[in-house]
């Protein structure tokens, strides 16, 4: 008995270590991810890894960040409550309970807001970094109609199509006449959306309305969908004809 009433009066002391536990998993979790990122020298590699696993490491530290935070606060608010020892436990457990309610949907929702903008952001920084040849040499991005003239048939028939079209960044080494063809899947990325004005707009579906002939063009059924304000809104793509895709 003497030990429980010990056990129970110290169980803030427990809580609060805990958090520091938890605040300190969760920095290690960012600091690895971020090492991790930054030791690849080749910036597609770097833009593939973040672009996959970013946001599982992210949602991760952020639970981790949040069971500390939780911790933290119910050792720092039951001292405060007069009660007696026997109801000490059971005081905390409801606080802990109701706090990683809160505190889990409060930040799941700024993440599901402010997120998607700051990894779009970081993608494209790494995106558009200059690249180096082989030689050590800067390379210039080419423009779209510069870059056309490096993509092979099936490269261009990707490039053109209306489906999950593909987009392509072709580096050139002016000097050593090297060159880098980097492909990117665009459709995956968020948009802006026009209801909420948060960058948590993505393409859910596609669907062909109309195929394309010879003569004429077809129509593509895009249907985006927010996953934060749920707002649903489709929009049609021309599909070019066959003949002037030959």
């Amino acid at each position: 008995m003497e030990n429980s009433t010990s056990f129970i009066e110290t169980w803030d002391s427990y809580l609060i270590m805990g958090s520091y536990v938890f605040f300190a998993l969760s920095l290690l979790i960012i600091l690895f991810y971020e090492v991790k990122v930054m030791s690849m020298s080749d910036l597609k590699d770097r833009y593939d890894h973040v672009n996959t696993h970013e946001i599982k490491y992210f949602r991760v530290a952020v639970i981790t960040f949040i069971m500390g935070l939780v911790l933290f606060a119910t050792g720092k608010i039951t001292p405060l409550i007069p009660m007696d020892n026997t109801m000490k436990l059971y005081v905390s457990i409801f606080f802990l309970s109701a706090l990683v309610a809160i505190t889990y949907v409060t930040l799941s929702n700024l993440l599901q807001v402010i997120y998607p903008r700051l990894l779009e952001g970081r993608l494209s920084r790494i995106r558009n970094k200059p690249r180096k040849s082989a030689a050590g040499n800067v390379m210039r991005k080419l423009s779209a109609d510069e870059g056309s003239v490096h993509l092979e048939a099936d490269q261009l028939a990707e490039h053109k199509s209306e489906i999950h079209s593909v987009e392509y960044d072709i580096w050139l080494d002016d000097k050593s006449g090297e060159k880098k063809i980097e492909k990117y899947m665009g459709y995956q990325h968020a948009e802006k959306c026009g209801e909420c004005g948060y960058y948590t707009m993505k393409i859910d579906s596609e669907e062909i309305e109309k195929q394309p002939s010879l003569q004429e063009n077809g129509l593509l059924l895009e249907h985006f969908k927010c996953s934060y304000c749920k707002h649903r809104e489709a929009r049609e793509v021309v599909i070019a004809s066959l003949a002037s895709n030959a």
